[in-house]
């Protein structure tokens, strides 16, 4: 048996996984499963099998390692979107490193701090990348279409964890050719957030979007033309951060654009996505359908697909799944919204309604339970087997960001009739105006405010509070509280800096090259 650990691996002269189906964060395999890069990449099945090696590190990386070790449950989806904004608190069962996310106190030495499973995912599209369209030459069953779709995918993947990382850490090394050797150095120096935003994430995407087919029925647990333009968008609208906001127009008017690809292109059902009205969403009756079975409904884009059966346990931090939760929902987000359940249908598919009996520290969204008068349990078997489903786009955040976009650019009717769309879905029979959001600044507070409640448990709050300059103003107030709580001087977020995570000691130690984020 032999373990690969060295989070640079699969290069030339590495060994590389065949069976990479089953999520596991130290990488165990046969020596007959063993190949050399020479002989590998024949056939189109080693292009599926690298492709599914691909999907397979991305999902361990944002769901976990299937039994429940990884940062004391789960993997970074929840921890770097959402466990240091007010969507949640450090849990009962909280650890030290829980309670740093919570007080904004994060060191090196914490879990998610370290970015080294995307930087495995992005040495396992760099190999895709340069050896796809070798396949094409030894193997004539490989027909062009087969090999633009997967080096689509290939390239937006890439983009994906790049774009993860520079909203996580900020600046950052950047490799985009196949590691050499085995005992090649592993240093290079970071570079600039906004370079790897324009010379990487922005031109892998845009390869992807030239590659990938369009006007196909898509597959949702793959990135496919409506993932691609929806990274696109999300791309822009984090870029204008980098102009502060005060000359940005250009790159807000590029989310728009690719938006409107998107809602060109066919969803998992075989409609286009339309992107015109409520309709296209799926109904107020069936919102839990999302999460449940996305691959039915109309509205998904791209879904991660956790089989417990293959993968273990999602075990993702926030869940109902586990009775020792590292994390729970925040008091002050239960006291803003619970109160609203008998109009707003998703806080009763969210978390439990019967919050005066302590129920709602946890989230069920992605499982199939209701809430019931005694604390919430599975119905039919064991809550840690079920599947978990978590989604990195669809239409109904997208229709915030596309009204946000419309809010920076001054055209606040539009703004505020994609804000209504999600809004009257989720049982609001009254919709917001301009005479009581007047201004852009006011209407974007509103749309920021109904992402927190539609898109909640779905790893987007911490990205959304930077992405519009709110991350201050909002968790102050809340920090200033949790500090007083746990004995700590009442410092609020401190130095605006630390909005970025720490670097890990684990990636300083392994790269000299390396400086830590200024206020750590």
């Amino acid at each position: 048996m032999k373990t690969i650990k060295n989070k640079w691996t699969i290069a030339a002269g590495l060994l590389i996984l065949i069976g990479l189906s089953n999520c596991k964060k130290d990488i165990t395999l046969n020596s007959k499963n063993s190949v050399t890069v020479d002989q590998y990449f024949h056939n189109a099945q080693d292009i599926n099998t690298a492709i599914a090696g691909l999907y397979s590190s991305f999902q361990e990386e944002m769901e976990g390692d299937g039994n429940g070790k990884d940062e004391g449950y789960g993997g970074r989806y929840n921890y770097w979107g959402e466990s240091r904004s007010d969507n949640f608190d450090a849990g009962q069962f909280g650890t030290s490193s829980t309670s740093e996310l919570a007080l904004n106190s994060v060191t090196q030495n914490n879990g998610p701090t370290d970015w080294g499973g995307l930087y495995r995912t992005i040495a396992r599209a760099n190999l895709c990348i340069a050896n796809f369209p070798k396949v094409k030459i030894l193997d004539n069953t490989v027909t062009t279409a087969m090999l633009n779709n997967a080096m689509a995918q290939a390239y937006a993947m890439r983009a994906e964890c790049y774009f993860y990382i520079i909203r996580t850490w900020g600046d950052a090394p950047v490799w985009k050719d196949v590691y050499p050797d085995i005992s090649a150095e592993a240093k290079k120096p970071r570079t600039a957030a906004t370079t790897i935003m324009d010379s990487l994430i922005v031109s892998d995407l845009t390869q992807a979007y030239n590659l990938i087919p369009k006007n196909v029925t898509s597959t949702v647990w793959y990135i496919n033309e409506g993932a691609i333009c929806a990274m696109m968008a999300d791309a822009y609208m984090w870029r204008a951060t980098y102009s502060n906001y005060t000359d940005a127009k250009g790159d807000y008017t590029n989310a728009k654009l690719w938006i409107n690809n998107l809602f060109k292109a066919k969803g998992p059902t075989g409609a286009t996505y339309g992107g015109t009205s409520q309709a296209n969403l799926e109904p107020t009756a069936t919102w839990k359908n999302l999460f449940l079975t996305p691959a039915n409904s109309i509205e998904p884009i791209w879904s991660i697909h956790w089989d417990y059966t293959t993968n273990g346990c999602a075990c993702i931090p926030i869940s109902l799944q586990l009775s020792n939760n590292p994390l729970k929902v925040d008091s002050s987000f239960m006291a803003k919204w619970i109160p609203a359940y008998k109009t707003d249908t998703r806080v009763a598919k969210t978390i439990d309604t019967l919050y005066t009996t302590g129920h709602a520290d946890r989230v069920y969204k992605f499982l199939p339970l209701t809430p019931t008068t005694a604390q919430l349990t599975p119905t039919s078997t064991s809550a840690l087997q079920y599947n978990v489903y978590l989604p990195m786009y669809r239409l109904g955040d997208i229709y915030l960001t596309y009204a946000e976009a419309l809010a920076f650019t001054g055209d606040l009717p539009n703004a505020l009739k994609y804000l209504n769309f999600i809004h009257t879905r989720a049982g609001y029979t009254t919709q917001f105006t301009l005479a009581n959001l007047p201004t852009a600044d006011a209407v974007i507070d509103q749309i920021i405010q109904e992402a927190q409640y539609e898109e909640f448990g779905e790893g987007k709050r911490w990205f959304d509070l930077i992405r519009t300059n709110r991350l201050i103003k909002v968790m102050d107030p809340i920090l200033k509280v949790r500090q007083v709580k746990n004995n700590n001087p009442a410092t609020g977020f401190g130095n605006p800096l630390r909005k970025y995570w720490p670097l890990s000691r684990t990636a300083l130690s392994a790269n000299p090259l390396l400086q830590q984020n200024p206020g750590y």
